[in-house]
């Protein structure tokens, strides 16, 4: 359990931590996009910022779309760093 401890104090869990946060970011930026495109192809206009209701629906649109968008590239991160590599920059795992 020593070994294990010691062991996994030297992984570089502040360089994860960046890496899991940046996926989950430049996932989601992207959703800020598609928000406004959807105001633009939207022929009801239900998510114009002008028309009553049109923000909250846009920021609704907005959040779903960032979270499913940082997930997937959360998933994708994870998928190639599941572990925080060593300090020589050799990945675990």
């Amino acid at each position: 359990m020593i070994t294990a401890m010691d062991t996994a104090s030297k992984l570089d869990w502040s360089g994860w931590l960046k890496g899991i946060f940046g996926a989950l970011i430049s996932g989601g930026a992207g959703a800020v996009g598609g928000g406004f495109g959807a105001m633009v192809a939207d022929p009801s206009q239900d998510f114009n910022i002008g028309k009553d209701g049109g923000v909250h629906h846009l920021l609704i649109l907005m959040g779903v779309a960032f979270s499913i968008s940082g997930i997937i590239s959360l998933a994708k991160y994870l998928q190639i760093h599941p572990v925080p590599d060593t300090p020589g920059g050799k990945t675990n795992g």
